[in-house]
């Protein structure tokens, strides 16, 4: 995927007394695999051409990168040693007069496989992954996440919308669900809820909950459940931290009859709270999907509601039951993320 970080602009001239300049607009950071368009500009000769040079190697390598004739810069798949590099273009009228801009390169996780949306919170609701672009609603702002920003809820009126598709329907027997979260103090007795597939009144999907003690839960329903309400499970108070940036994921597998709940990469254990402790079958087909809240308001009050305050950043779903490992990768990838 393309992605504009900055963009360098080179200014040779064909005169002895021109001084070349470099001017970058943005941090020159990237992960591995990411691109970025690189453009120059050279006076005082009619031939405006360049070449491109990533330390010194024309085009540059696998190793350090490559460069585009037209300036398209695309990082490693690894982060080289040392991780910055220097690229240069060239004037082609007159090569004594080149410029230089330095790219450092930082890793990220690659993306897991089966991954359907990625809701990263970056000024907008948009889906990196696929085509569930949501929609925001109320008090929804972005503000410095665990990878660059996040959305930030208002605990009362704010939410994401992601209307239904096709491949929210292709979610079936296996299901994941994770992201960064720095959730606000909550009112004692209360239930917020972070991610819901739901259609209220009617049936459960996935959802991920906590409560005001900290306690971290998992509800789904599929078609073996004998109720609309389905399974719930939760884990002990405390686990997870108010103020506090953490990573949560949350997965289920009905051909196995396993829910599980990871904090920060590290399984949280769950206990059958309310419903039938196993379940089979596929998950219950709904039509809703909310991030930051479990229902419209009007539906059965604030409480039912259950608007989350605070910051969700890089929540992702996947058709697959990540394994503890993957989910620990996106851990300890920390701000460098997952790889886009």
């Amino acid at each position: 995927m393309l992605k504009r970080l900055g963009i360098l602009m080179a200014i040779f001239a064909a005169s002895a007394a021109a001084i070349a300049q470099v001017s970058v607009n943005l941090a020159p950071t990237l992960r591995i695999t990411d691109t970025v368009q690189l453009a120059a500009s050279v006076s005082g000769s009619g031939n405006k051409n360049v070449v491109w040079k990533v330390n010194g190697v024309t085009g540059g390598n696998s190793t350090l990168g490559t460069v585009s004739a037209s300036g398209l810069y695309v990082a490693p798949t690894t982060v080289p040693s040392p991780a910055t590099v220097s690229v240069t273009a060239v004037s082609k009228a007159d090569p004594s007069k080149s410029s230089s801009t330095l790219l450092t390169i930082v890793a990220c996780v690659p993306v897991p496989k089966g991954i359907v949306s990625w809701w990263p919170g970056e000024n907008g609701p948009q889906d990196f992954s696929g085509n569930n672009r949501g929609t925001l609603q109320g008090g929804v702002a972005f503000v410095p996440g665990e990878v660059a920003l996040g959305f930030n809820f208002d605990g009362s009126t704010g939410y994401v919308n992601v209307p239904d598709s096709s491949s929210l329907h292709s979610i079936t027997k296996t299901v994941s669900v994770e992201m960064w979260t720095k959730p606000q103090t909550l009112a004692a007795g209360s239930t917020v809820y972070l991610y819901s597939r739901r259609d209220p009144l009617i049936s459960e999907n996935f959802n991920v909950f906590m409560l005001a003690d900290g306690t971290l839960g998992v509800l789904l329903r599929t078609t073996s459940s004998p109720t609309t309400s389905g399974s719930k499970f939760e884990s002990a108070p405390g686990v997870v931290k108010f103020g506090t940036l953490q990573h949560i994921a949350a997965t289920a597998n009905t051909n196995t009859s396993v829910v599980q709940a990871f904090v920060n990469g590290v399984a949280v254990p769950l206990v059958n709270v309310f419903g039938p402790s196993s379940f089979s079958g596929t998950l219950s087909t709904v039509h809703h999907l909310y991030i930051g809240r479990r229902e419209d308001v009007r539906v059965e009050g604030e409480a039912g509601a259950a608007y989350f305050p605070g910051l969700i950043d890089e929540l992702s779903l996947y058709s697959v039951e990540l394994s503890q490992s993957q989910i620990g990768a996106i851990v300890n990838a920390g701000v460098n993320g997952k790889c886009r």
